[in-house]
């Protein structure tokens, strides 16, 4: 994240003195879902809670993980305050383990998610504007292998999945936040929610893909009515992983209109392309005979990237330095030594401290050579035959942006010079819904001419400045109290270890015992269907 949008958005926050009450608990796999929301950093205008919840990993098994909740929790306490709104944020990729939603330091996940609650003064919010981000609690979850399940690997961009886990958080952490308001005491801030709250989803990159495959999942599990939901915010989101790949191997700068220092076979954000491999690897079925090697070339691995990623200690911008050394002075491992032109033959180097990777030698030839075949990525393989079409299987099962329609409004950000997760990302989801433009989606693709970073702080600066997103809150709740969404009480948490109901092992709640043969989960349990 640009440091930029840290001294930007850290103003907002001068005066306050955070103290960690309590730190997360000893990471164990053995963690039992909270009982309780625990207080991480002490009251102010917002209180930072954290709490672990249940949920299902790729295998379907039990799992639990954690997740940060803000409230809104003015000093100036009236009888009348409640929470209005609900916000559900997914955040962007992080490398480091300190800089997930539940950390007791200041990341940028912090910065944003103390700011939203803390611009609501008495003088500043005005009812009549509709400022949706003041007067809310946000619940925002580590995704897996950060936080309490650090350990782990982590799903990198196993789409479906983060958003069943999402959900998930979601649904316990509302049950924990309305027990504990009603247990009102002179030590609890927390205020009720308002009957006729309303739940709004946001996130930018990974976090708006998550945002968008979360909508999904509550529309296709008739979940609207009973979240309150009225939509979402997606900001520079890969919603379509095989287009992102196309654009890294054949744009040459000047796709979607404009003109940038992208060429094709180039990685501007090269800690993505392991990423992605570890992501499919650890969670789709038809990767799982398959090794990393298969895929990335040993030079890749001998940078030791993949031992950066496992020990969740260094940021994606830490990992770029670390390579951008090795650039300057060569590689030596126990087996190999990689001279500095031979280095330069995996990155180049657009200015100190950044890395661009070079396709053909991030991957393994094999990889490279169907990857680079438009032929190979025309027609998705019904069943693999190879390590290249498993992959080439797994990118198009994790797209958000087909197979649905969208039934609440959807708010796009998007920069169409972004070189990291480029603009066909928004454009495949348009393609597969062009009657629903401007009715139940629309786009602000003049927000950011700049690259992935630099929207991304300008994305952040507008979600944070008060009044800044109200006019699009305001054009997705027309549509949603239009359709008249049912204020019902909230039900019992809805995930796959609930009594009773069938999932698929992607987390998918079904309406009734499947008919069909394959593994499902049922009762907390795999169950085979002949």
């Amino acid at each position: 994240m640009n440091k930029k949008l840290y001294a930007i958005l850290a103003l907002c926050l001068m005066g306050m003195v955070a103290k960690a009450e309590e730190t997360l608990p000893q990471r164990a796999q053995g963690a039992e879902p909270s009982e309780s929301l625990t207080r991480l950093l002490e009251p102010g205008t917002s209180t930072v809670y954290y709490f672990n919840y249940p949920t299902v990993n790729a295998s379907g098994e039990r799992i639990v993980l954690s997740s940060a909740l803000v409230a809104w929790t003015p000093d100036d306490r009236q009888q009348s305050d409640s929470i209005e709104t609900v916000h559900v944020y997914s955040h962007a990729t992080i490398g480091a383990d300190e800089e997930r939603p539940t950390s007791t330091g200041f990341s940028k996940e912090q910065i944003v998610l103390q700011t939203l609650p803390r611009r609501t003064y008495a003088d500043a919010y005005d009812d009549t504007a509709a400022d949706y981000m003041g007067r809310c609690i946000i619940i925002a979850p580590d995704y897996e292998g950060f936080g309490l399940t650090k350990d782990l690997p982590h799903p990198y961009l196993s789409q479906r999945l983060t958003a069943r886990q999402v959900l998930d958080a979601v649904n316990y952490g509302l049950e924990l936040y309305r027990k504990q308001t009603a247990e009102q005491s002179a030590d609890n801030p927390l205020l009720p929610l308002k009957d006729d709250w309303r739940m709004f989803a946001i996130g930018y990159s990974q976090g708006g893909a998550v945002t968008l495959a979360l909508q999904r999942l509550i529309e296709e599990e008739g979940l609207s009515d009973q979240l309150h939901f009225y939509g979402s915010i997606c900001g520079d989101g890969p919603y379509d992983l095989v287009e992102t790949l196309r654009y890294y191997f054949e744009d040459n700068g000047t796709s979607y209109g404009g003109t940038t220092d992208h060429r094709k076979g180039l990685c501007t954000y090269p800690v993505v392309v392991p990423l992605i491999i570890k992501g499919m690897c650890s969670t789709h079925p038809d990767m799982a005979k398959y090794r990393i090697e298969d895929y990335l070339s040993q030079q890749l691995i001998d940078t030791d990237v993949l031992s950066w990623i496992d020990s969740k200690e260094y940021t994606t911008s830490e990992m770029a330095q670390m390579w951008y050394d090795q650039l300057q002075s060569g590689l030596m491992t126990l087996e190999h030594y990689y001279s500095p032109e031979q280095m330069a033959e995996l990155f180049s180097s657009p200015r100190e401290g950044k890395v661009s990777g070079h396709l053909d030698k991030m991957f393994t030839p094999a990889t490279f050579a169907y990857l680079n075949n438009p032929d190979s990525m025309a027609v998705v393989p019904g069943k693999p035959a190879t390590a290249q079409q498993a992959l080439h299987r797994a990118l198009a099962d994790n797209s958000v942006a087909t197979g649905w329609e969208p039934q609440h409004r959807i708010q796009f950000y998007h920069s169409r010079n972004d070189m990291v997760v480029p603009f066909g990302n928004y454009l495949v989801f348009r393609n597969a819904h062009p009657s629903l433009e401007n009715s139940i989606y629309r786009i602000d693709d003049t927000f950011s001419d700049d690259d992935h970073m630099t929207a991304a702080t300008l994305f952040f600066l507008q979600l944070t400045a008060v009044g800044s997103f109200a006019p699009h809150f305001q054009w997705i709740s027309e549509a949603a109290i239009a359709a008249g969404i049912d204020t019902a009480p909230l039900a019992d948490a809805q995930h796959p270890t609930a009594e009773g109901n069938w999932y698929t092992l992607d987390g998918r709640r079904l309406s009734s015992k499947p008919t069909a043969s394959g593994v499902y989960i049922h009762n907390q349990r795999k169950v085979v269907v002949k």
